[in-house]
């Protein structure tokens, strides 16, 4: 059908708008990429898809088994310890085991990703087929024409043209759905429509969905919207197929609660990059149409065709939180602010450090399976460099975009939400992975405990908090450059950014000394080479500083030459601030070598160390002084209205491109705090290197030393350390409100600051290089040991097996025929002294690695045919009970494993009476062993089997049993011996059980043949 004109007028239906205004910016522009919040959203999918992977893997059993039991045997084959976890050999050993387990990793992340895919067709392929119902029941041939040359005026023409559907009752808002492959569908209400005459109230609708169509992101934004229902059914397959084997248990309810929170985190993100994308939409539409014509429609609450919620209530916390549409208010005042305020806010904030800490969790996982030999260096190095990734490319867009307004408008921007959310991000992430070690992220953080959770949780913050900070550096420097530069600063924000990262994969294996994480501290982690890249940053920055644009009162141009630029720099003070830092802390270290050298190998270490602090302290002193004290000609424009949307109060004034390094907008440069940090950090880095530079240089002059290892510690533990002073205090600095720093009155004027930098730095060098600071003195590493471990992987593991009945270890009972032999000594009674010496004597027929197990007493599960309990219960021996005198037992296990599946005991006990053991006690213990062949005993499945007795003492007796606990994938087998030797008074029980390994029946004989001969000399 047609629809009517809301004039009434005939023909009015073919009456055209009129053309198309002129445009108030490029018409070549594309509204902001927000690649970046994909980028999240994939990384989340990825952490999902690792977790779901890795506890199927564990529930499986019929993959994690075999997987623990080579573990184990890893461990033991190397001579694994607790003090060294990771000895030569192990990782080698695990290499084929770990890499099946990567594999089914990779797949599940595959499948994971795969099901967004399909949402990805799947979501705009149901949004189309709903609206199949509307499409050509309404028709306004006006509006089509109108909606055309809209398209034509924003360069959308042929294959790039969307269609236009207008839809009637029940679509009251426009919208656009995508399709992939083919051209996206702006849908119109027909209220909307048939308004085509109206501007002001078609024009701005229609470019704020045709903005979305340049984005090119309709299609991705369809599945955006579905992806939170992927997490809690990727978990579910592992989950349920343990509850299946197992029941319900922590591991299982730990998974499911990771993923829900997993599921919220994508539900936010996804309802901020709606948000985002919306505001992104209004900007673009705003700056292409009438002036305050998108604000005027928003302000009359008129929403047929806006697409927002025109209630001017704020609403509840976490409804902001998971809107997918700004409301009405939030998108005029998004509009009419001179800075967006929304890039780089405190929520995205949170969700880039939650992410990236998970993440980072999730490849650690993958990485360390996928190449077990290299789990020393590889995994704490895509760690680090993917966790870079995420917090560069989810955050210096919005900060380099909040930059640029804040240039154009001349107002000064805050940066504390961004650098505080990441905080605030990182720190809940870390603390949760590392608290609560869940499938598909318990490697990361290896100790366990409140504690050591808080501390890396404390660590992982304050750093990622840093290294936002540096970001907001280059930023703030870099805000009206064009590509190239752009391309230079992303490179330096990302090595800056890893070098930052650097210690927080690193510092969980030193966790349990303190001495290793300052010996790691002083000597490994300045020899790491990707700490090289963060030079970029302030060379970057003293770059941009020689060729930028002077603040407010500068030449009219804006731009000098390079000599004039160079000369200006040199006459500065902060370059004469530089050299007074360097002539003081150079002769103060020079000095200390010369007047009191070293008279011993520890004293020359302890006054290097205190030299280098100096060198790096010396460079903090001249960021701190430099970068707060005052600028002439600082102030702080602000302006009325927006650049893009100014709104019917505000000056429409000619937005400027995000491109070139001209002069754009009438906005005056203000000296922020970014700015000033921007500018003082290359004096601080030219500080801390000429420093060390001139202390190398006497060093070589002197003959002491002019080797690499001699110039890397000179010259790269000072800049090293500098790195992490400046990533430790720039957010501090940055945490404090806009214009907050201007207004403060500054107590030393700007001549006056040479020779207070100058004292300052002699107040150091005196403290330094004299009593020294507490702790900051290392001693050099033993030689022949690593300062640093390596990593130590842990997983959750199956459930281990059952004991057996009695409490005592599964199979204790056991017969196979009695056997005679001789012995040269009748067996006297013994003392309960010698009966535990006798019995402790089987430690040494043990292996070295072997632990000492305490003696627990027996349970006592039921029995199952009843008729096997005189077996289960060594119910043959309770005739001798009474004439009992004296008892020694001794119990010793494999080392304890990481994940405790497979292992083998031994049980011995030592029993003297008051009279000889009679035959006819082993002769009822075999009638026990044949009237019972199978039975069952706390979930454990005993078949009873037998082999040759030893010949040893008077006579012996021995049973066999074939263990069996749980069934199909899940079933876990093990072996036990149990040997009775009688001899004079005495009697020996040794018992031997293997659980997931083969029992050694060579280490029995040796374990029985040295219990019964000390009997001899007990």
């Amino acid at each position: 059908m047609t629809a009517t004109d809301p004039a009434g007028a005939s023909g009015a239906g073919s009456v055209d708008a009129g053309p198309v205004g002129a445009f108030r910016r490029d018409p070549a522009a594309v509204p902001e990429r927000l690649g970046w919040w994909y980028l999240l959203v994939v990384a989340a999918l990825g952490a999902v898809g690792v977790g779901a992977g890795d506890l199927y893997f564990l529930a499986d059993r019929s993959r994690s088994l075999p997987w623990a039991v080579a573990f184990a045997a890893c461990e033991r084959a190397s001579g694994a310890t607790a003090a060294n976890p990771v000895p030569p050999g192990f990782t080698d050993c695990l290499a084929a085991p770990a890499r099946q387990r990567a594999l089914v990793l990779l797949v599940a992340v595959a499948v994971v990703l795969a099901g967004a895919a399909v949402l990805l067709v799947a979501v705009p392929a149901a949004d189309l087929w709903r609206l199949r119902r509307h499409r050509g029941r309404f028709t306004v041939e006006a509006a089509a024409r109108r909606f055309g040359a809209l398209c034509a005026a924003e360069q959308l023409t042929g294959r790039d043209r969307p269609r236009l559907l207008i839809a009637g009752p029940p679509v009251r808002q426009a919208f656009t759905v995508g399709l992939v492959g083919r051209r996206p569908t702006v849908v119109l209400p027909v209220g909307l429509a048939v308004a085509y005459r109206d501007p002001h109230r078609f024009d701005p609708v229609v470019r704020h969905e045709l903005a979305h169509v340049r984005a090119r992101d309709v299609t991705w934004v369809a599945a955006v919207r579905a992806l939170v229902w992927l997490p809690l059914p990727a978990v579910a397959v592992g989950g349920l197929l343990e509850i299946g084997a197992f029941g319900p248990n922590a591991v299982v309810a730990g998974a499911f609660l990771r993923a829900g929170l997993l599921a919220g985190l994508v539900a936010v993100l996804a309802a901020a990059l709606l948000r985002a994308r919306e505001r992104a939409a209004d900007r673009y539409a705003a700056a292409g149409g009438p002036a305050g014509a998108l604000t005027a429609l928003l302000r009359s609450g008129v929403g047929v065709g806006v697409g927002v919620d025109v209630d001017r209530r704020s609403p509840a916390l976490w409804r902001r939180l998971f809107a997918r549409h700004p409301t009405a208010a939030e998108r005029i005042r998004s509009l009419r602010e001179p800075a967006d305020r929304r890039a780089g806010e405190l929520v995205q904030g949170v969700a880039v450090g939650a992410v990236a800490v998970v993440t980072m969790a999730a490849v650690h996982e993958l990485v360390m399976n996928g190449h077990y030999p290299a789990l020393g260096w590889l995994p704490r190095l895509v760690d680090v460099w993917v966790g870079a990734v995420l917090i560069v490319g989810g955050l210096l867009p919005s900060l380099r975009r909040r930059a640029a307004t804040a240039r154009r408008s001349g107002a000064t921007v805050g940066w504390w939400r961004p650098v505080a959310g990441t905080g605030v991000g990182l720190f809940v992430a870390t603390l949760g992975t590392a608290w609560l070690p869940l499938p598909g992220g318990a490697d990361l953080f290896l100790d366990r405990g409140a504690t050591a959770s808080l501390a890396f949780a404390v660590v992982t913050a304050v750093l990622g908090a840093g290294a936002v900070g540096l970001c907001v550096l280059v930023a703030a420097a870099l805000a009206r450059s064009g590509a190239r530069w752009w391309f230079a600063g992303y490179a330096s924000a990302l090595g800056v950014t890893v070098a930052v990262l650097w210690p927080v994969p690193g510092l969980p294996p030193l966790w349990h000394d303190p001495d290793l994480v300052r010996s790691w501290l002083a000597y490994d982690l300045p020899a790491t080479g990707w700490l090289l890249p963060a030079l970029g940053l302030p060379a970057l920055l003293a770059l941009r500083s020689l060729t930028g644009r002077r603040p407010t009162g500068g030449p009219p141009n804006g731009r000098r030459s390079a000599v004039t630029r160079v000369r200006r720099v040199a006459r500065s003070t902060r370059v004469r601030v530089v050299a007074v830092a360097v002539l003081v802390c150079t002769g103060g270290a020079v000095g200390q070598l010369r007047l009191a050298p070293p008279g011993s190998l520890d004293e020359a270490v302890a006054d290097a160390q205190a030299r280098w602090l100096l060198t790096a302290l010396a460079g903090g002193v001249v960021l701190l002084a430099t970068a707060t004290r005052p600028r002439s000609g600082t102030g702080a424009g602000t302006a009325a209205g927006s650049a893009t949307d100014p709104g019917p109060a505000a000056t429409a004034s000619s937005p400027d491109t995000a491109s070139g390094c001209g002069p754009a907008g009438s906005g005056p440069i203000t000296w922020g705090m970014a700015d000033r940090l921007g500018r003082a950090l290359p004096a601080a880095v030219a500080t801390t290197l000429g420093s060390a530079l001139l202390q190398y240089l006497d060093a070589v002059l002197a003959g002491r030393s002019a080797d690499g290892p001699a110039f890397r510690l000179t010259v790269g533990n000072p800049l090293v350390w500098l790195l992490y002073l400046t990533a430790l205090g720039v957010p501090f600095l940055l945490l404090s409100r806009p214009g907050r720093v201007d207004r403060r009155r500054w107590p030393v004027p700007a001549r006056s600051l040479p020779p207070v930098v100058a004292l300052t730095t002699v107040t150091l060098t005196l403290l330094a290089l004299g009593p020294g600071v507490p702790g900051t003195r290392v001693p050099l590493p033993a030689a022949g040991t690593p300062s640093v471990p390596r990593s130590q992987p842990t997983a959750a593991a199956p459930p281990a097996l059952p004991t057996s009945p009695g409490g005592t270890p599964p199979g204790r009972p056991t017969a196979v025929g009695p056997a005679s032999g001789t012995s040269s000594v009748p067996g006297r009674r013994l003392t309960t002294a010698e009966a535990r010496a006798v019995s402790r004597a089987a430690r040494s027929a043990l292996p070295g690695s072997w632990v000492t197990r305490p003696v627990t007493p027996e349970g006592d599960d039921p029995i199952e045919p009843a008729d096997c309990r005189p077996l289960a219960r060594s119910g043959y021996l309770d005739r001798l009970r009474s004439g009992e005198r004296a008892r020694g037992e001794a119990r010793y296990a494999t080392p304890p494993g990481r994940l405790g599946i497979a292992s083998t005991t031994v049980a011995v006990d030592v029993t003297s009476y008051a009279e000889p053991v009679p035959g006819a006690v082993f002769a009822a213990a075999e009638a026990a062993r044949t009237a019972c062949r199978r039975f069952t005993a706390g979930g454990v499945r005993f078949t009873v089997g037998g082999r040759p007795v030893p010949a040893l003492g008077e006579q012996s007796w021995r049973v066999d049993y074939a263990l069996a606990v749980g069934g199909g994938r899940s079933r876990i087998t093990g072996a036990s011996v149990l040997v009775l030797v009688r001899v004079g008074h005495n009697l020996v029980a040794v018992s031997v059980v293997a659980v997931a390994e083969p029992l050694d029946e060579r280490l029995l004989a040796d374990v029985v043949t040295t219990v019964v001969d000390a009997l001899d000399r007990p």
